[in-house]
């Protein structure tokens, strides 16, 4: 946003046929916003024919361009109420219909804060902190995905030392690991990218894996964060020095040597999603034939006329399915868990060559898309994970009627995947063509778990079909990730007194905001505990909200010389209690709910977060230091 309210907002460089060209791509409601913005005029809002509004908005950037001047910010303008409220209208072709309410203040606060790149509002440009403390001071992060790059580019900008340790041969986490085919993103592009630095050069409204991998990898470079990280290199553990007030990391390298680097504050970046569950099901060894796991399928894999059984039905699965369904001679899938599926028109829709211009060249062509999809989100997002709710309940009727419709006389079918609990309890899906997918002759679904392999099958028990024996050549495990465990698969963590995350965690983790535990200083988690958007939304959202205050975390240790800054454990326990609380009005407490968000004998979901988008982002937008005990130099 900043480039357009610095000014110029319009370049010399942008030539009039340019813009005449790229804006007959443009969506009619990005014109209108856009043509109603920049002159400060409402009645362009209502304008629906095309051709006057791209006439009218190419002489305004025309304008823009001569006289070099910049866009006042959208809350600057005399129509921003206007403005806001026509971004509550239908979008159709993303799955949003009409704005059920009018934004609240908080909402509409939270949006701008992500409009203007979720800037610091404790640390400002950071220019006050003490030099010599600053060059002393210095962070490990472990995992170089979608949250541990977020927190090295704000400390990059801050000119705090750190060092990313990735076991990994490249950058970019989960999107460096997942290759396999039609691996791509469910949530649309433009809310998958850092709101402080849009990408205006995707190619598809969801982007596939090697646009968002090449995404992230833009960034590191234009950070310098690859300077800073060591690859193929694990960490094995990580032990607070309560002497020396440190974290002492060690290490493994690719050829098994270790080593041990010392930090004043840690973060484990390795998300829900990076270590995979691969079932022990009986008989696995015995098997002949090849298996391997989605997350790990290696390029030039060859499956073609080979007899295939794919375990899981989840967001991997349905997107890995097309080309197994493609190439095999036979897919037989295991599905367990039936799922919710949304069918969103753009989800395989390539963004038009004049439009991708637009995103780049029309000033808030970009800001507004992202604001659209966000106030649609706010307006929906608490209520659809709300047990109970009248909206929750539409949702569950408009989807099982899609469904119905799709499976038509195929009564077997339908009794096969239709789900049996609320929408929102597993996450959410988006089809792709799947239904018709299980309508193909060389496509079996089995509606139950595998139970066990032989030499050359793969056996299972469906409720519609009883015992299925699949004769296979190869098994593809889309089993998902141990998600409820978090960082613990991956190293351990050891903190004051000798006290391990595992011990303390045992089978219901827990953190405060979902970022910091109690008897562990200086130590900071991302995409933790209770902090997954499950109903809608996106990861960067996380990344963004939690860099930011682990940011907060570390600019107050240098600025203030406090050596260790710990969450006091009443503080912890009072949010805990409240989140314990919440929890149970969520869909994800009903006792017909399974899903990867739930652990522990008690059922308690551990992955979600049960708050608004806006409520938890107040929460986490500024630290407050009466939250910790802090110890000074």
């Amino acid at each position: 946003m900043q480039r357009f309210v610095t000014g110029p907002a319009v370049p010399q460089s942008v030539k009039d046929a340019d813009t005449s060209s790229g804006l007959k791509d443009a969506q009619l409601g990005l014109l209108q916003v856009c043509t109603a913005h920049l002159t400060g005029e409402a009645r362009w809002l209502k304008v629906g024919k095309r051709s006057d509004l791209e006439l009218k908005l190419a002489a305004v950037m025309a304008e823009y361009r001569a006289s070099g001047r910049a866009v006042p910010p959208p809350d600057c303008s005399p129509i921003f109420k206007d403005l806001v409220a026509h971004a509550g209208l239908e979008m159709a072709m993303e799955g949003f219909g009409q704005a059920r309410k009018a934004i609240s203040g908080r909402a509409l606060e939270f949006i701008m804060d992500e409009m203007r790149g979720y800037p610091d509002v404790l640390g400002g440009d950071y220019s006050d902190l003490p030099p010599e403390r600053k060059e002393n001071f210095h962070v490990v992060i472990c995992g170089s995905g979608i949250c541990g790059i977020c927190v090295a580019m704000r400390l990059q900008t801050a000119g705090i030392p750190y060092t990313i340790l990735e076991k990994d041969d490249g950058l970019g986490g989960t999107w460096w690991q997942n290759r396999y085919p039609g691996v791509g993103c469910d949530t649309p592009s433009h809310v998958y990218s850092y709101s402080g630095e849009p990408n205006c050069k995707w190619k598809h409204f969801f982007a596939k894996g090697e646009e968002n991998r090449e995404y992230l990898n833009r960034l590191v470079d234009k950070y310098g964060i690859r300077a800073n990280a060591r690859l193929n290199t694990e960490v094995v553990e990580a032990v607070w020095d309560e002497a020396a007030s440190l974290w002492r990391v060690t290490y493994r390298n690719k050829d098994r040597t270790e080593g041990v680097m010392t930090a004043n504050a840690y973060v484990a970046a390795v998300g829900q999603l990076s270590c995979p569950r691969v079932p022990n099901l009986p008989g696995k060894e015995l098997f002949k034939g090849s298996s391997f796991n989605s997350s790990r399928w290696k390029e030039g894999t060859d499956l073609r006329g080979k007899r295939v059984a794919m375990l899981g039905t989840g967001a991997t699965g349905i997107q890995m399915s097309k080309h197994l369904a493609e190439v095999c001679e036979h897919l037989t899938i295991f599905q367990g868990t039936p799922n919710y599926y949304v069918d969103l028109p753009n989800y395989q829709r390539a963004i038009p060559e004049g439009e991708r211009w637009c995103f780049g060249n029309v000033p808030f062509y970009e800001r507004w898309y992202r604001f659209q999809h966000l106030l649609h989100l706010t307006d929906i997002y608490h209520e659809s994970l709300t047990a109970g709710s009248p909206l929750n309940g539409e949702l569950k009727q408009s989807i099982q009627d899609w469904m119905i419709g799709k499976c038509g006389d195929d009564r077997e079918l339908l009794k096969k995947i239709l789900p049996n609990y609320p929408p929102v309890c597993t996450r959410m899906l988006v089809d792709n063509g799947w239904i018709d997918r299980l309508k193909r002759p060389n496509v079996t679904i089995v509606d139950g778990h595998a139970t066990h392999l032989t030499e050359s099958s793969v056996v299972g028990t469906g409720s519609v079909a009883g015992q299925v024996i699949a004769d296979v050549d190869a098994v593809v495990y889309c089993t998902g990730f141990q998600s409820t465990r978090f960082c613990l698969p991956a190293m351990k963590v050891t903190g004051k007194g000798g006290k391990t995350l595992s011990e303390v965690w045992g089978d219901v983790p827990t953190a405060y905001l979902g970022i910091t535990v109690p008897q562990f200083p200086n130590f900071f988690v991302t995409y933790g505990p209770n902090t997954n958007v499950g109903s809608g939304g996106s990861i960067m959202w996380n990344a963004e909200n939690e860099a930011r205050y682990i940011m907060q975390c570390c600019t107050a240790m240098v600025r203030n010389n406090i050596r260790s800054l710990e969450c006091k454990q009443e503080v912890a326990a009072l949010y805990d209690k409240k989140l314990c609380h919440d929890l149970k009005s969520t869909v994800w407490s009903d006792p017909g709910c399974r899903s990867w968000y739930k652990n522990g004998a008690e059922g308690k979901p551990v992955t979600n977060c049960p708050y608004s988008l806006e409520d938890y982002w107040e929460s986490a937008c500024a630290l407050n230091l009466d939250d910790y005990d802090c110890v000074r130099a």
